[in-house]
């Protein structure tokens, strides 16, 4: 991975020094996404930036439902006030004295800045969508009634433009990886409703998602598309995001774009 990364970086003409420090940077960040989803936290925005001899880490986090059942169960035990930055400074600090085992960790240097986006989900939008998909959470999530609820957040949060596409195809994704074959009919009508009810809330524009690989189990692979409303992909002025995603199953490899324009 970091050879790749080094030829992407190559063919800019980067001098030496920067190529370096960009690949540096990338590479902690990801190192940071990856060590907090272990931990039940999912990151939607993270900037490292370094002044002086100073680290600035800004993030916005999600903690999972999983994490949110912990999180009560020690309000009760605590009984007082509870902060949930403060759990989550403390898990990344674990994760920082993880990796570099007490020895060159020196938090004074880092200014940590967390936005819990949990406390911007919307109690009203939850019962609306819970309403919509809860018939799926039997057919698509009979395994993981947790990952149901992470998806019903993750999708207010979503309707509200508190997360990227990049964090909601990554339970897009998930979702995906725990069917069987003979639900992948289910899962594309379940993308359906997705794009259907989001574009009807008129804040997104128009929304688009495309899965490529051995759907149905098909030996042969092919690509399904759903798109709603107006996606302009050749206006530079337009608020479009993208996010593309590999998802490993027993069944092959198979890959998940999405497209969302806002208004």
């Amino acid at each position: 991975m970091k050879n790749q990364l080094k030829n992407k970086i190559n063919s800019f003409g980067i001098p030496t020094n920067s190529k370096q420090s960009i690949l540096n940077g990338y590479l902690r960040k990801e190192f940071i996404k990856a060590g907090l989803f272990d931990k039940d936290i999912i990151v939607s925005d993270l900037n490292l930036n370094q002044l002086n001899n100073l680290t600035y880490l800004n993030l916005k986090t999600f903690s999972r439902t999983v994490k949110a059942i912990k999180y009560r169960r020690l309000i009760r035990n605590i009984k007082a006030s509870f902060d949930f930055k403060n759990v989550e400074f403390n898990a990344l600090t674990k994760l920082f004295e993880n990796k570099y085992n007490n020895k060159d960790l020196n938090l004074s240097n880092v200014v940590i800045n967390i936005v819990n986006l949990n406390t911007f989900i919307k109690s009203n939008d939850l019962e609306e969508f819970f309403d919509t998909f809860k018939k799926f959470s039997t057919i698509l999530f009979s395994r993981g009634y947790n990952l149901f609820l992470d998806f019903i957040k993750l999708t207010a949060l979503l309707n509200e433009k508190h997360i990227n596409a990049n964090t909601y195809l990554l339970i897009l994704g998930q979702v995906f990886k725990n069917l069987n074959k003979k639900k992948h009919s289910n899962y594309i009508q379940f993308i359906r409703i997705i794009c259907d009810t989001l574009v009807e809330k008129k804040i997104i524009k128009g929304i688009k998602f495309s899965i490529s690989g051995r759907i149905l189990g098909k030996t042969r692979a092919s690509c399904v598309k759903v798109e709603r409303g107006a996606i302009s992909l050749n206006t530079i002025n337009s608020n479009n995001q993208f996010a593309k995603l590999h998802v490993y199953t027993i069944y092959g490899a198979y890959g998940l774009k999405l497209w969302i324009s806002y208004n």
